[in-house]
């Protein structure tokens, strides 16, 4: 009987591990063997050359300038989004109508295209009729040329990631603390706590596997982004915004250099695999008793 339930248990899984070994693995493998050749990917096959492309690539300014954007990226993506999505959970958290209507209005531009996403902001950015520079240009305030300079293109880029991707966190961290038992709360209310001392104390603590769960969530996000960098500043100005991946686009179908694109891609995958060791590591410090 165990047996027959093992097979029949082995032939419902296997089309779900035939895909993701032939959509998933299989283009994983195919990258790192291309990432050891030169290849244009229009004429001739893959022609091996070791390790030349890995070389090229820790001695080439503008990749240690792509890694430079995605760290810069990461780290103000990373928190504002997960801070600003908790502190949102708490205000709706409260179970009434008018905060269902909320809840769906923060969480569609979630399930928003990406594309269309940055259109809208290309107009919201824009130095002369643009949204941001109207509001300030009505309160005698300076302007900016948002997606133009250095300084305020990747700032730009967060500030509008973040605008999407913090419905997400807000209703993720909503099903946690609408776990956290009231008994506790009221025993915290009880002993003087105020309302932000049980948001510290008791409510933080008790979903730190969310939060958890968030960090390593948002922060492969951070290293995936490409569609908007690639509608709104194409990596400019002066390669202020070209992070990883799209360096990886660029020198492989653009420039048609596949086993160089190959070779960041490795490095990519190498790094994220690296960044969630790290934070596995600190698994031990997270709270799982709710």
């Amino acid at each position: 009987m165990k047996k027959r339930d093992a097979k029949t248990a082995a032939l419902f899984l296997f089309p779900a591990f035939a895909c993701l070994f032939l959509f998933n693995f299989l283009p994983i493998l195919r990258n790192i063997i291309l990432s050891f050749t030169s290849w244009n990917m229009v004429v001739g096959d893959p022609k091996f050359i070791g390790l030349d492309n890995y070389t090229e690539l820790f001695t080439s300014r503008d990749f240690w300038n792509s890694v430079a954007v995605t760290v810069k990226y990461t780290v103000m993506f990373v928190p504002v989004t997960i801070i600003l999505g908790f502190l949102l959970a708490v205000l709706l958290v409260k179970k009434s109508a008018v905060n269902i209507i909320y809840r769906t209005i923060f969480f569609s531009p979630y399930v928003t295209s990406m594309v269309a996403m940055s259109a809208v902001f290309l107009f919201i950015y824009h130095p002369q009729y643009g949204t941001m520079n109207t509001i300030l240009k009505s309160l005698n305030l300076p302007t900016f040329q948002w997606l133009n300079t250095r300084e305020t293109a990747l700032p730009s880029l967060v500030a509008m990631n973040c605008w999407k991707t913090v419905g997400f966190c807000a209703v993720v961290y909503l099903g946690a603390l609408l776990n956290v038992s009231d008994e506790l709360k009221e025993a915290a209310e009880i002993d003087g706590a105020n309302r932000l001392q049980r948001l510290w104390w008791v409510e933080a603590p008790l979903v730190s596997p969310t939060t958890f769960m968030l960090v390593i969530t948002v922060t492969i996000e951070a290293f995936k982004v490409f569609t908007q960098i690639d509608v709104m500043t194409g990596g400019g100005p002066d390669s202020s915004t070209t992070n990883m991946l799209t360096l990886m686009f660029q020198q492989a179908f653009e420039q048609f250099r596949v086993g160089y694109g190959g070779a960041i891609a490795v490095v990519m995958l190498l790094t994220v695999l690296v960044i969630n060791g790290i934070q596995m590591a600190f698994e031990k410090y997270v709270n799982y008793d709710m």
